[in-house]
């Protein structure tokens, strides 16, 4: 039995990034000629707020039955890292893993925010001491050093959404609506608590649906900057730093101040 997918955009403001339709044309064509792959339909939803805009594209594959939804957001850069040693390409690799996987999963691809802090936005659980009475469990973000380290198809406690491929069976684990936020401070919900990726794909592992994240397969997030995999802080690397401040002979306590008058 072939699967049939649908490719959804969200073209926010009608705009949308070089690299994410780039991407988007030359799978496609991809995905069409895949002899495992069926009906390939794609869809866009240029509205707000984001949660009824994905929510809207699962609604659209239910009714279309079909098997496989690709979502991808309009700054992404998919495969950046392609052509370096263990790089392997987001569509094939995942579409490889989610058609021999053992009931409906998630993958989606690794990839930051924005500086200045560039985190990961991948989640695994964590738990602040061992052998509490209470649950104290909570999720934590990949710190950048781990994160740089792994590679393969690994499962994750939650995932990004701005590159992903959802199995469609993996809904009826959990009811609508699939996207939403949570806030911190209900009713007034002036502080977000959990972003609406987080809470579908928590969700969806909580109740037993396997979220994947390709490891192998890093995007770029264009913000101010292409944001892309984090680099590895070495020793060598540290001890380079530390050279060159010394030849350049600046003092941590330095700054820099523009003593010269008005009008001069």
């Amino acid at each position: 039995m072939k699967a049939s997918v649908l490719f959804a955009r969200f073209p926010f403001g009608g705009s949308e990034h070089p690299d994410t339709t780039d991407w988007l044309v030359r799978t496609v064509l991809e995905a069409k000629a895949d002899r495992r792959v069926g009906d390939v339909f794609h869809t866009r939803v240029d509205d707000t707020p984001i949660t009824m805009s994905r929510n809207r594209v699962l609604k659209q594959a239910l009714d279309l039955g079909v098997d496989l939804v690709c979502m991808i957001d309009s700054d992404m850069r998919p495969d950046l890292l392609a052509g370096q040693p263990g790089a392997r390409p987001f569509w094939a690799s995942s579409l490889d893993f989610m058609l021999s996987h053992p009931g409906p999963c998630l993958v989606a691809a690794p990839y930051c925010g924005p500086p200045p802090h560039e985190n990961v936005y991948v989640f695994e659980w964590s738990r602040a001491q061992s052998d509490h009475p209470d649950a104290d469990l909570k999720l934590e973000q990949y710190t950048r050093e781990r994160a740089q380290m792994l590679g393969g198809i690994q499962e994750a406690a939650a995932l990004p959404t701005g590159l992903i491929l959802i199995d469609t069976r993996a809904l009826a684990s959990v009811k609508p609506p699939w996207f939403e936020y949570e806030y911190e401070d209900p009713p007034f919900d002036t502080r977000k608590a959990t972003t609406e990726d987080v809470y579908f794909t928590r969700n969806l592992s909580l109740a037993g649906v396997p979220n994947y994240c390709n490891w192998d397969a890093w995007a770029g997030h264009h913000k101010r900057k292409c944001v892309g995999k984090p680099s590895l802080l070495t020793v060598e690397n540290v001890r380079e730093e530390f050279r060159e401040a010394l030849r350049r002979g600046i003092s941590a306590g330095e700054r820099l101040v523009d003593v010269r008058r008005k009008g001069a």
